[in-house]
């Protein structure tokens, strides 16, 4: 940040933009991986063996239903990082971007909060469909 003494305002430097626009597309991505979970998104899945996508799962043959959940994740989380780059693009041309540091900050706390549980919700959920539990005797 940098801070223009006669008028008091704080200015966003370009790297705080970035900072912030990683911060979104990171916990966005994990937040909308964790949706397809949620919600039982229908997403394509890989035949390896077949080397083919389909819509179903198909039961007792090997797919990969990741590569349809990372692409859905990244996509989603793309589009919502682009519209808050228009958004805080309007807010430097008004010059209203007068963020503080510590509201930097907490983007980037908030961020990472968002990332460790739904990386923690992932574990379980896989963890869950594994059997791992089970074989504790949880």
């Amino acid at each position: 940040m940098l801070f223009d003494a006669s008028e008091r305002v704080v200015v966003m430097k370009k790297s705080d933009v970035v900072y912030i626009l990683s911060a979104v597309f990171m916990a966005s991505t994990s937040l909308f991986y964790c949706c397809t979970m949620w919600f039982h998104i229908k997403l394509p899945r890989y035949y390896p063996l077949e080397h083919a996508w389909k819509w179903v799962n198909e039961k007792g043959v090997p797919s990969q239903g990741w590569y349809g959940m990372q692409a859905f994740a990244f996509l989603a989380a793309g589009i919502v990082t682009l519209m808050v780059w228009f958004g805080l693009g309007k807010r430097l041309a008004s010059e209203q971007a007068n963020l503080k540091p510590a509201q930097i900050k907490i983007c980037g706390a908030v961020a990472t909060l968002v990332v460790v549980v739904c990386m923690g919700y992932m574990l379980y959920h896989e963890f869950g469909r594994w059997g791992v539990f089970a074989s504790m005797g949880l």
